[in-house]
């Protein structure tokens, strides 16, 4: 099978460190070196493989790091749709946000694990949708998102008129068939690789049902080498847990 048939997205890991402390409950990188991706090797990797439909931009937190237009940019340049980047928000302004969109960004997913994190968000969550139109929250699998919370998190953030993923395996946070009691949502969409799209009071959101549909869909490119499977990315770094 051609990598092309096989894998349709570049994960560019920027860097390892982050400015969130202490670490988010759902933290994959437990090597917070201060590591950053040369680009110019990303660039050679990139090359090797060609085009790809999508990017997506993540660390650590990569809006720690200054030349993340460069990175936005060299995406851009190896995909035929979607740039994204994944970020925590703490560090977006306007100034930022030009600059990445500027450089050709078109997408961008905030990690919000509770909905105290939310409301210390919201005001930069709404900057980054005026000039990223296409911004998603990412609620990733943690405690502080179970249960009661995690409705609670979708009815507002829902409000506030954002796409959301639950994300990083929903069978394991509730059991497929508990999520659509707890929730009364519709699913409406099933993309054939775990991931399923839901209509709640007029508003559409998507599911992660397991990770594992998107273990080899990558060309990870990373301070610490290239990958081609997820895990073989986390155990590099130490992360034991994401099973």
């Amino acid at each position: 099978m051609a990598v092309k048939d096989k894998i349709f997205r570049y994960r560019v890991i920027t860097n390892l460190d982050c400015n969130m402390s202490p670490n988010c409950y759902f933290c994959y990188q437990p090597d917070k070196r201060k590591l950053r991706l040369d680009i110019e090797k990303a660039r050679e990797t990139m090359k090797k493989v060609g085009m790809l439909k999508r990017a997506t931009i993540m660390g650590g937190e990569s809006t720690l790091i200054d030349n993340l237009p460069e990175f936005i940019a060299l995406c851009k340049e190896f995909v035929t749709e979607n740039v994204c980047l994944v970020t925590n928000a703490i560090l977006l302004d306007e100034p930022r946000l030009k600059s990445y969109k500027e450089a050709g960004l078109t997408e961008v997913a905030i990690s919000i694990s509770s909905i105290e994190q939310y409301h210390q968000r919201r005001e930069q969550s709404l900057l980054c949708k005026k000039y990223i139109p296409n911004t998603r929250i990412n609620i990733p699998k943690c405690w502080e998102s179970t249960g009661d919370k995690l409705v609670g998190m979708l009815r507002e953030i829902l409000e506030d008129d954002f796409y959301v993923i639950v994300c990083e395996d929903l069978m394991g946070r509730y059991g497929e068939f508990d999520f659509e009691e707890k929730l009364p949502a519709v699913k409406i969409k099933d993309d054939g690789h775990n991931f399923y799209d839901y209509v709640w009071n007029g508003h559409q959101f998507g599911v992660f049902g397991h990770y594992v549909g998107y273990d080899d869909t990558d060309i990870i490119i990373t301070p610490v080498g290239n990958f081609c499977k997820w895990e073989m990315y986390c155990k590099k770094v130490g992360n034991t847990c994401l099973k």
